[in-house]
């Protein structure tokens, strides 16, 4: 998921960037944008593409913060040709978000002790290190999501449970499962 993230904040700035029938004033707008997106960009290259370094949380949190900067930002661009960036950028924030927020914190919390897998058939996504292929990190958003809703929710509360159901479509999208 680190490539993919550092790939599409590569493309999101080149997208906005290049939006050539946009005004001045957009263009204007993307300069202003222009340094949280490439702070982001400079963390997610410290653990992207060629490192197994898995990104702490920490830096997620430090990234989310600065989507959200960079998202309030970006709003501001109306040139249709640049949406289409902004938007990827909103989607990938909003899978951040859901990172380093309380599921992130509860995902850490229970990698640490995984849950009982005769009461969650879906445990084993939970032992430390399980996600760490885009197609085993798909399981924990697509068929096994109601199991992880529960595990969520009873672990670690219903915040955390919400939190997972709000970001997992865009965590979805952004790793490509299907």
């Amino acid at each position: 998921m680190k490539s993919s993230l550092f790939f599409l904040f590569s493309w999101i700035l080149v997208q906005i960037s290049s939006a050539t029938t946009c005004t001045t004033t957009d263009q204007i707008k993307f300069l202003q944008c222009k340094g949280s997106m490439i702070k982001i960009q400079d963390l997610l290259k410290l653990y992207a593409p060629y490192t197994e370094t898995p990104v702490p949380g920490s830096v997620f949190k430090q990234i989310s913060k600065l989507c959200d900067v960079a998202v309030k930002c970006v709003d501001q661009i109306t040139c249709a040709e640049a949406r289409k960036g902004v938007s990827m950028m909103e989607f990938a924030c909003e899978g951040i978000e859901m990172s380093s927020g309380p599921f992130g914190d509860c995902l850490a919390k229970v990698q640490q002790n995984p849950p009982d897998s005769e009461k969650y058939p879906c445990a084993e996504l939970f032992v430390k290190n399980s996600l760490d292929t885009i197609s085993k990190g798909c399981q924990l958003f697509t068929h096994n999501s109601e199991c992880v809703v529960t595990v969520a929710k009873d672990l670690c509360g219903a915040q955390a449970a919400d939190s997972y159901k709000k970001g997992a479509p865009y965590m979805k999208k952004l790793m490509n499962c299907s």
